[in-house]
């Protein structure tokens, strides 16, 4: 009885292999597999082990691939920057892995510039794999950054498929972007090189995107000839429509490998797009490591465990370290770094940015060690002082809840302060309440403020530009150093929320 069923399995698993190999060599239909990641700045698996993991990455591609050779597999930008590894490898580490693991094309997110353009570009040099982008340019002209490609087209035994890159415009105001690098309205760039692409007589057309939901929805939306957004920056598992265009987002840090088929069928001399079937392959301890991206992570790895695992202090609370979180309310976690900043400047007030706070994770009570600190504040930030007046500190505030509707990095997570806002009312009007040292602000009054010095850059759009300076801004200890200390000298961390920040 077992060899009969054995038998009618192997024979079924016969027929649907022929069926397989039927409809992949049919002359009239074609299936194009495209492999997503975005926001990827992790090699080695998070979560303690249980999720991602470039080396578990490898060994879903290489399936995908040998079930369909017409696989391109896509990133959706941030990867070089930020991390832990990168603060040691200026993002080598990544160019060096992601390449091992089988990338085929990226796009730019905006902390793809947090080292600087030279050092991007010497990252982009490294690279295995292809760079497109649409709307970033060098100084004075419309060339791609970087060498990068306008957009990219492939053929795949018949059906030719475009893929164009956009990033948030706002990247201009990050501190690594310098020389006249030039950033168009992604909306006004993508229709550019759709006309352009069009020409090529193209089968189907991805945009690649560093944008948020929103955006991505209303380019969609606009432009009908979109067939499939591949998207980042938002850090969270998403599907959406709109136009006639699948938006698909895989979380960050490798959680979720996307796994998208494009249907097509020959009508006449023209491939069509016929339809699309898409999927979210969870990245668990349950998928195997493939041995070479293995042994070069543990490579990369290994140079930075000794300096990190010491212990620094004990937690009694819960750290989150969530972007959902950061980017929205009050934080324990923002509280205890915003308190470490002024400590450490002897400032009367301190502010860090949601965006500033990273590894996207929930760190449990208990030991918190070097590496933990370093993870979360990532960016290599030198901290900065000066004496602002009353004004400029509502300013501040104002810019950090003016995209209060959603979350976002530049959400001011504060010490010293507490402040209400109300995100119904206009932009530049929403901050209705700040007290600094439990008195009101005095718009007049002279106060001391600690911030990192992305911000006196211009960061996240903040204008800091008539602040008195009372050190230069390359003299500033590392951000991540004075946590640290700061962590190491209380020895426990005790927290909870104060109505620092109240949201009406």
């Amino acid at each position: 009885m077992k060899a009969s069923i054995r038998s009618i399995v192997l024979s079924i698993c016969l027929l649907v292999s022929v069926a397989r190999a039927f409809a992949a060599t049919s002359p009239d239909t074609r299936t194009v597999t495209i492999l997503q990641l975005n926001d990827v700045y992790q090699i080695a698996p998070v979560e303690k082990g249980k999720r991602g993991g470039l080396a578990r990455v490898a060994t879903i591609q290489k399936k995908v691939r040998a079930e369909n050779p017409n696989t391109w597999f896509l990133v959706a930008g941030d990867f070089i920057s930020p991390s832990l590894g990168t603060q040691h490898f200026e993002g080598k580490q990544m160019i060096a892995v992601l390449g091992g693991v089988g990338v085929d094309l990226v796009t730019f997110g905006n902390h793809e510039f947090d080292l600087g353009t030279a050092k991007l570009k010497a990252r982009m040099s490294e690279s295995k794999f292809k760079w497109v982008s649409s709307n970033v340019f060098e100084p004075g002209s419309k060339t791609p950054f970087g060498g990068a490609e306008k957009f990219v087209i492939r053929e795949f035994d018949g059906p030719k498929v475009a893929v164009m890159g956009l990033l948030l415009e706002e990247t201009r105001t990050m501190a690594g972007v310098a020389g006249g690098v030039t950033f168009d309205p992604p909306l006004a760039a993508a229709r550019k090189a759709i006309a352009e692409i069009k020409k090529k007589k193209v089968d189907a057309i991805i945009a690649l995107t560093h944008l948020n939901l929103s955006q991505d929805k209303a380019l969609a939306r606009s432009l009908t000839e979109i067939d499939l957004v591949i998207g980042g920056h938002d850090h969270e598992l998403l599907e959406s429509h709109a136009g006639r265009a699948p938006i698909l987002k895989m979380g960050s840090d490798a959680r979720w490998v996307g796994k998208i088929d494009l249907n097509f069928r020959k009508t006449g001399s023209r491939w069509e797009l016929e339809s699309s079937d898409w999927r979210a392959i969870p990245v668990t301890d349950e998928i195997a490591e493939d041995p070479e991206i293995a042994k070069m992570v543990g490579d990369f790895e290994s140079q930075l465990n000794e300096a990190l695992k010491e212990v620094i202090a004990k937690s009694e609370v819960e750290l989150n370290a969530k972007a959902a979180h950061v980017r929205w309310e009050e934080s324990v976690l923002g509280n205890w770094i915003a308190d470490a900043y002024r400590d450490a400047m002897q400032a009367d007030v301190a502010m860090i940015t949601g965006g500033g706070i990273r590894s996207d994770m929930v760190y449990p009570a208990g030991d918190i060690t070097r590496r933990d600190i370093a993870s979360i504040l990532p960016f290599g930030n030198k901290l900065a002082k000066a004496r602002v007046d009353g004004t400029t500190i509502k300013a501040i505030l104002e810019n950090g809840v003016s995209r209060a509707d959603h979350p976002n990095g530049g959400f001011p997570q504060v010490s010293g302060l507490k402040f209400e806002f109300d995100p119904s009312k206009p932009v530049g009007a929403r901050v209705t309440r700040v007290e600094v040292g439990g008195s009101p602000l005095d718009l007049n009054r002279k106060y001391v403020i600690a911030m990192v010095d992305y911000y006196f850059n211009g960061g996240d759009g903040y204008d800091l530009s008539k602040a008195e300076l009372l050190m230069d801004l390359e003299s500033g200890p590392l951000d991540a150093d004075v946590v640290t200390r700061y962590t190491k000298k209380k020895g426990i961390i005790m927290g909870r929320t104060e109505g620092r920040v109240t949201r009406k």
